[in-house]
């Protein structure tokens, strides 16, 4: 079992001694962009749409760019705010991991290969492990294979604005599939599902909350976290929290439907563990008080709850600032919130709390496609790991010159073993996505002044530069041969290049393959640093008789020695500084 445990970016960066003082000033220093809302009618090129793409997508590879050809900028937009589908159910893919004598052996219900399994009753409160991990496959797959949509991409947006974790495959699935469905939906809507949703009620305590003794932690979030934050005109109050809990008490998930039962996991209001009594909110809130019902109208509370939260201002500005954060820049100073933010907020007050409304707003704005924006974030582990994915295709090989055991490639079971590591390898580079470090998500997207430099330190950069120069020459680590060896998922080099308009001129190459796979052009002296990697001190033309004589007698030989040529090129891209921007 490979680790997936949280890394404290925040306690790593603060060990670099880092002079936090700098960035505040080198951030304070950006040019101000006073451009606002208004529609954008600049130039409509590459350079925004890859902009564009960059900041709604779980990754950007070309074949979104393309997409894109002969569209205007509004019809990109009907694009990309086309809904998915709904994903297919994940089914057991992994049983050559587990054995069902060892699944039953740990008290879990075994699932036959190639079955659903989201729905399976979890007797032991949970899941086997190998589950878990081909859930993380199925998610990083849909999320890999995506359209050109924003629509997993507004799931991470929820899913760190909404965080929760640590539940069992069950819980997890209902959980996604509740924000997958959310996205398109008012934010009201998002709020009534979340507080419902079994794995946050587990998470934040609701679930054991008592009429005797409100467990205030998810009120507390609630209003802090998911609806009207924390600024200094979020004026909610203690006693604003504990009234809160007092309405809530009483929902849980029903464990037995979750335990015994096959299906998804019910809703229950325990009338008898709910505080019935009258409860009186601060002047934030109008001192608005929420009348006590008995009885299962008790769960109409809930209801007034988001009324009475969605009635004050402060909640279209906040979710408007968190939508600015992670899709524009995480800076917000007067300006951009007289000019973007206020009237963002505007329309989603008018649009019935849609959060697509304001954004779609957003990314046809001026002020979004405003210069200063192009590549000035750092790409989380996800955002990096799955171009990788999503540009390249990709085949098996044993780089030991061992067996590649039939699971890998065996189209029930390849998903599990193509996907499933992402989980170590993201987690590794700080974001293990299933499990956000703490209620608030990831810092680098809420706190100041660091914001998404926490991504960047000496050991995620290493880190970082050694996955990117592996995939680039040996390719992702699959598993082992059953007789020797290592298996690797491996770039077709090759097939990548034939894509290419002048697939047999090394400098023609390099710069169509930075244009491909990175955001930011590199110096001229990197190129020609890179060129003399592949050419091993040869002439340019030794790159040329290598790619012809390939091409004209396609032996393995002749393959592997223009595939060997190539790896230096990948290998020195994915270690450069500027992939990591977008």
């Amino acid at each position: 079992m490979q680790n997936t445990e949280n890394i404290d970016l925040v306690a790593q960066f603060r060990q670099e001694n880092v002079d936090f003082s700098k960035i505040e000033r080198a951030r304070a220093s950006r040019t101000v962009v006073t451009a606002g809302l208004e529609p954008y009618t600049g130039t409509w090129g590459t350079a925004q749409k890859k902009h564009l793409l960059n900041r709604v997508l779980t990754g950007y590879a070309n074949r979104h760019l393309l997409d894109l050809n002969n569209l205007t900028l509004q019809k990109s937009l009907d694009l990309i705010f086309t809904p998915e589908k709904q994903p297919s159910l994940p089914v057991n893919d992994y049983d050559h991991e587990i054995t069902k004598e060892e699944t039953e052996k740990q008290g879990h219900l075994y699932i036959p290969p190639g079955k659903e399994y989201v729905f399976a009753p979890e007797p032991n409160n949970g899941s086997p492990w190998p589950r878990h991990q081909s859930f993380d496959a199925w998610l990083y797959k849909n999320m890999i294979t995506q359209s050109t949509s924003v629509h997993w991409r507004m799931v991470f947006f929820l899913h760190n604005l909404l965080a929760a974790g640590k539940g069992s495959v069950k819980m997890f699935y209902q959980h996604y599939m509740t924000i997958f469905n959310s996205c398109f939906e008012t934010y009201k809507s998002t709020i009534y599902k979340i507080t419902l949703d079994p794995t946050m009620l587990d998470y934040l305590n609701l679930q054991n909350s008592l009429k005797s003794a409100p467990d205030e932690n998810y009120a507390r979030e609630l209003q802090e976290l998911f609806t009207v934050g924390k600024g200094p005109n979020s004026k909610f109050t203690e006693k604003d929290v504990s009234e809160m809990a007092r309405c809530l008490v009483g929902w849980q998930f029903d464990w037995d439907s979750k335990s015994n039962k096959t299906g998804p996991i019910t809703n229950i209001f325990s009338d008898f563990n709910h505080d019935d009594q009258d409860k009186q909110f601060s002047a934030f809130y109008g001192n608005r008080v929420i009348r006590g019902r008995k009885g299962q109208d008790g769960m109409k509370e809930l209801d007034d709850v988001i009324d009475m939260i969605f009635s004050v201002n402060e909640c279209e500005l906040y979710l408007c600032r968190r939508l600015y954060q992670f899709f524009c820049y995480p800076i917000i100073n007067d300006t951009v919130e007289k000019n973007v933010i206020a009237p963002m907020a505007d329309l989603l007050r008018k649009n019935n709390f849609e959060l697509m409304v304001p954004l779609r707003a957003l990314l046809g704005s001026a002020h979004f496609y405003d210069t200063s924006f192009y590549n000035s974030l750092v790409k989380s582990p996800l955002e990096f790991m799955f171009g990788f994915y999503k540009e390249f295709d990709m085949y098996l090989v044993n780089t030991d010159g061992g067996d590649i055991p039939k699971r890998y490639s065996d189209p029930l079971t390849a998903n599990f073993y193509k996907y499933s590591k992402l989980q170590w390898e993201m987690s590794n580079m700080g974001l293990n996505y299933t499990e956000p470090p703490s209620v608030s998500g990831w810092p680098a997207y809420y706190q100041v002044p660091v914001y998404d430099l926490f991504w960047i330190n000496s050991d995620t950069i290493a880190k970082r530069s050694n996955i990117g120069n592996s995939i680039g020459k040996w390719g992702a680590w699959v598993g082992s041969g059953d007789v020797k060896g290592n298996v690797h998922n491996q770039i077709d080099k090759i097939k990548f290049i034939n894509t290419l308009k002048s697939p047999d001129n090394i400098d023609l190459v390099i710069d169509e393959t930075v244009e491909r796979v990175m955001a930011v052009p590199i110096s001229a002296k990197a190129k020609e640093r890179i060129k003399l990697s592949v050419l091993g001190g040869n002439a340019p033309s030794y790159y040329t008789q290598l790619y012809q004589a390939y091409k004209q007698n396609p032996t393995e030989a002749n393959r592997l020695t223009l595939n060997n040529r190539l790896e230096n090129l990948f290998g020195a891209l994915f270690q450069m500084g500027e992939i990591h921007l977008f």
